[in-house]
């Protein structure tokens, strides 16, 4: 009897492999071969999946993303206080961070990086950063705006305060790429949590 092959699950294996090669060699430096030797698979196979290592990194950031929002939507959805929401959001995002072993952060970078020294168009519109941004930014803004019709908040610039605030998880991630040894995305998350949040609160 033939053996049945759960696609999506060899999907997830080919991109946890891929993430790992991206990670080590570098997204320009990657070819299909590499992938399908760290997943112990034929070059044949691969391409049974993805068409190209693209293809590949489309998926796993994508994967990632939704894999991220679903995470900051359970973490939120219980919770009313927009004070407590913002906390939330921050010690989420640090977690998020630090629990991701495939390194998928550190590969968006260097995809987005290789694709604007190519200026390669259709790369670039893998990663809509201006989608990204304006999504959370929004999140960001609806939980500040609450707080202030609550007079939890000062009425402040919610625009660009939640612009700081997305600007400073980006911050945040970077440093950790830069040094994973030294710099802990959680406990500095957790202290613009409990120590700068105050800054806005009446």
């Amino acid at each position: 009897m033939p053996k049945i092959v759960d696609k999506e699950q060899k999907k997830m294996e080919i991109l946890i492999s891929a993430t790992r090669v991206f990670a080590r060699m570098g997204f320009a430096n990657t070819k299909m071969i590499d992938i399908a030797e760290e997943a112990k698979i034929g070059k044949g196979t691969i391409y049974e999946y993805f068409k190209n290592k693209d293809e590949i990194f489309e998926y796993a950031f994508h994967h990632f993303m939704q894999t991220m929002e679903e995470g900051l939507g359970a973490d939120l959805s219980e919770i009313s206080d927009p004070v407590q929401k913002l906390k939330t959001l921050a010690y989420s995002w640090g977690r998020i961070l630090a629990e991701h072993e495939e390194d998928i952060v550190q590969i968006m970078l260097d995809f987005w990086a290789e694709a604007i020294r190519q200026k390669d168009e259709s790369r670039l519109k893998i990663i809509d950063f201006d989608r990204i941004y304006d999504e959370y930014r929004g999140l960001v803004m609806t939980i500040l705006d609450q707080g202030i019709r609550q007079g939890k908040f000062k009425p402040v610039n919610t625009f660009y305060i939640a612009s700081l605030i997305v600007g400073m998880i980006d911050g945040v991630m970077l440093q950790y790429i830069l040094d994973k040894e030294n710099f802990d995305p959680q406990e500095a998350l957790r202290c613009f949590a409990e120590e700068l949040i105050v800054g806005i609160c009446k």
